[in-house]
């Protein structure tokens, strides 16, 4: 059996393998079955091929031999059929493409019937016609593809089918090579493997949508094939001067095994590299400086610093038009821009905004990517997805198109840490749909898992700088506290004893100053202590309502007769695990801090209490609660903001700079968050948000639970509640 009959047998397999691949899969397109039937065609023609030769080489002429023959030529005039309806249904021809494909399937049909049963088989012109036949169809689906990428608009689609058109010409060429055997020119046969390849290709080209991907594939292919080259050619060298010396062969045939054995992998890696940096610059490129940022990432322990390194390692790749970074919000439900790299995308993606990336980052999606969402959308609109289940489907996938359209992402990586989702690291090359290959990508999930890491290891590390910093300022205020202390009581005693009421005029006046500026500074040194020294807490679970009706019931005399303290309790809140007396005094400086921006001018004070839902799938299901207090005063300058809760930093002309650094200390010491918005003019809001206990501790709020009257006002449904139970 020589070459030409064993690769027409192994063509006939492998293309058979390919045929009943594609159909047995569930739910195939209608192109899918295109393919199958070109693939039943092309192993039927090799398959006849094989039988005829066998034939011939075996003496077996007579029936055998005319059946084959007759076979092989039929097979012959279908194969371009098949090929030309398979292209036009790719192509998305349609119903007319469909009549055009069964039209020259019945013509050749016809001419394939009427030369294999005739005598017509036998002769030169037989054979002649029936391939002048099939290579004009062949060469009329190349002419197809052409078209198409002259008339496509898109750089990934004429990409893709350049890798047809290109893999087509190849296949007809190098089988038009095989004629030359047949004329007795010693060639070798490789029409059977450059078929088989090509519908191997053509196979992946329908299970992988993306171009990335066949460009990987086309990568991996040619360092498969180098490698085997290099392998062989090791194994000719040990084996090929034995020759007929069996036991010489078989030692240098085990010892070619070892060498092959310990020279794969390096060889492997080496090849794969060469060829990638050889054909696929741009990519290997972005391998290696994926690789390299991953190693630097480990030796970084500042946020801003390892997101300005990746940013700028993303960018001078090339390969990246847009990047940017966001991390979870600690003042509302979001995620905030960090930093980026090209068009500046939304500085603040919400929580609505953000639900749909979490719900994919909850049910295991590692990277979100934009074309492979779109493609969902559409093939859920061509469905029409029917039921509340699908349309809730479709309109999460909308969302998340959305958000990603306001990230400027083409692939979003969530950062996780602590089983939450803390930020996103967003890429997008607004050059092709198509940027990253499988194995690019990985890498980038490789990147993200080390950023995340930086994140965490830095918000540890700013916990135990602040633990190190209080315990150093908690030593010196003692010291502090007593050399300041006892001059300022001298001071005191004797501005005191010199009796300001039996002086007159600025005499009594600067007595008077200086006995209020001791007891100001005595104040200062008293916060002071309070905020360096350790915290006694005394933590249990709290009603947060309870907490802030007792607040407003000792502020109801400091507040002026011109302002209205309007507080609105939230039902059924969940417990907290917390201090009461630390969170009273967190409630009472944020209120009058209000009372005192207020000054003179009337208004309103809001407290309100409430459960935000719509932060918990942010924080992994962790539910909160939150304490908001609003003034309608002339509000914070946006340049001071950054600064309030910083000790010491005032804008008042007798504060002390301390009362807003103690209430985050106190929030944080809670696991909660502090947060202001303001506008100058248009009064401030602070929000305290305090982690709740389990859902089932939750509260029932009755309408007579500790109201300040005529000022606290209970839910409108805890009031129905309440009237409902006491007529019954």
């Amino acid at each position: 059996m020589d070459v030409r009959t064993q690769t027409a047998l192994l063509a006939s397999i492998v293309a058979t393998a390919l045929g009943l691949s594609m159909v047995l899969r569930p739910h195939h397109a209608r192109v899918v079955t295109a393919y199958s039937l070109f693939a039943f065609s092309v192993a039927g023609f090799y398959l006849f091929t094989f039988l005829e030769s066998v034939c011939l080489s075996n003496g077996l002429l007579g029936w055998p031999e005319r059946i084959s023959l007759g076979a092989r030529l039929l097979a012959g005039v279908l194969v371009p059929s098949a090929a030309l309806g398979f292209f036009l249904e790719f192509l998305g021809g349609g119903s007319a493409g469909r009549r055009t494909s069964r039209r020259v399937a019945t013509v050749s049909g016809i001419l394939g019937l009427g030369v294999a049963a005739s005598p017509l088989a036998h002769t030169w012109w037989g054979g002649g016609l029936v391939m002048v036949w099939g290579a004009g169809a062949l060469i009329g689906c190349v002419s197809l593809l052409v078209w198409r990428i002259r008339q496509s608009d898109s750089r990934t689609e004429r990409a893709r089918l350049a890798y047809l058109a290109i893999g087509a010409a190849a296949s007809l060429f190098c089988s038009g090579l095989d004629l030359l055997s047949v004329l007795g020119i010693p060639f070798p046969t490789l029409g059977p493997v450059v078929t088989t390849l090509y519908l191997f290709f053509l196979a992946q080209t329908l299970l992988r949508l993306r171009l990335m991907d066949l460009h990987e594939l086309l990568g991996k292919v040619a360092s498969q094939s180098v490698l085997a080259v290099m392998l062989a050619a090791v194994f000719l060298v040990l084996t090929a001067w034995v020759k007929e010396r069996e036991s010489l062969f078989i030692f240098n045939t085990v010892l070619a095994a070892f060498v092959i054995g310990i020279l794969l992998e390096p060889l492997r890696a080496k090849v794969d590299q060469q060829v990638v940096h050889l054909f696929f610059r741009e990519r290997s490129e972005l391998l290696a400086s994926l690789s390299t940022l991953r190693a630097r990432l480990a030796n970084v322990i500042d946020v801003a610093e390892g997101a300005a390194m990746t940013l700028d390692a993303l960018n001078e790749t090339r390969r990246v038009t847009h990047a940017s970074i966001y991390l979870l919000a600690e003042d509302r439900p979001g995620y905030r821009l960090l930093d980026h790299r090209g068009p500046a995308p939304v500085a603040f993606l919400d929580a609505a905004g953000a639900r749909g990336l979490l719900a994919a980052a909850g049910s295991g999606e590692k990277a979100l990517l934009l074309e492979n969402l779109e493609r969902r959308i559409e093939e859920m609109r061509q469905r029409v997805p029917e039921g509340r289940r699908g349309r809730e489907e479709l309109r999460r996938m909308m969302d998340t198109r959305t958000a990603l359209g306001l990230m400027k992402a083409g692939i979003s990586v969530p950062l996780s840490g602590n089983d939450r989702v803390i930020g996103f690291l967003n890429l997008f090359d607004e050059r092709v749909p198509e940027a990253y290959a499988s194995d690019e990508i990985a890498m980038v999930l490789d990147v993200a898992e080390r950023l995340a890491t930086v994140v965490e290891n830095s918000k540890l590390y700013e916990r135990m700088r602040e633990r190190d910093r209080l315990a150093a300022l908690g030593e010196m205020a003692a010291g502090l506290a007593h050399e300041i202390r006892n001059p300022l009581g001298a001071i005191k005693g004797a501005a005191q004893c010199l009796s300001p009421r039996e002086h007159t005029g600025e005499d009594a006046e600067f007595l008077q100053v200086i006995v209020e500026e001791v007891n100001r500074l005595n104040g200062v040194v008293s916060e002071f202590l309070d905020y360096a020294r350790p915290m006694k807490q005394n933590f249990g679970p709290t009603d947060i309502n309870q907490v802030v009706a007792r607040t407003i019931k000792l502020l109801q005399n400091e507040v002026p007769p011109h302002l209205a303290l309007d507080v609105q309790l939230g039902e059924e809140l969940p417990l907290v695990d917390a201090d009461a007396e630390q969170l009273k005094q967190v409630l009472l400086n944020l209120v009058q801090n209000a009372i005192q921006a207020m000054g003179e001018r009337p208004g309103r004070i809001q407290v309100h209490t409430s459960g935000p839902e719509r932060f918990q799938d942010l924080r992994g299901g962790q539910e909160f609660v939150e304490v908001e207090v609003v003034d309608q005063g002339p509000g914070i300058p946006s340049d001071q903001q950054p600064h309030i809760f910083v000790p010491f930093y005032t804008t008042k002309q007798t504060g002390t700079g301390l009362g807003l650094a103690i209430c985050q200390r106190i929030v944080k010491s809670h696991g909660g968050t502090i947060s202001v918005q303001s506008r100058a003019g248009e009064g401030s809001a602070f929000l305290v948000r305090l982690p709740g206990l389990s859902p089932e501790r939750t509260v029932e709020r009755p309408a007579e639970a500790t109201p300040v009257p005529g000022e606290v006002q209970p839910p409108p449904a805890a009031r129905a509640r309440a009237r409902r139970r006491s007529s019954a």
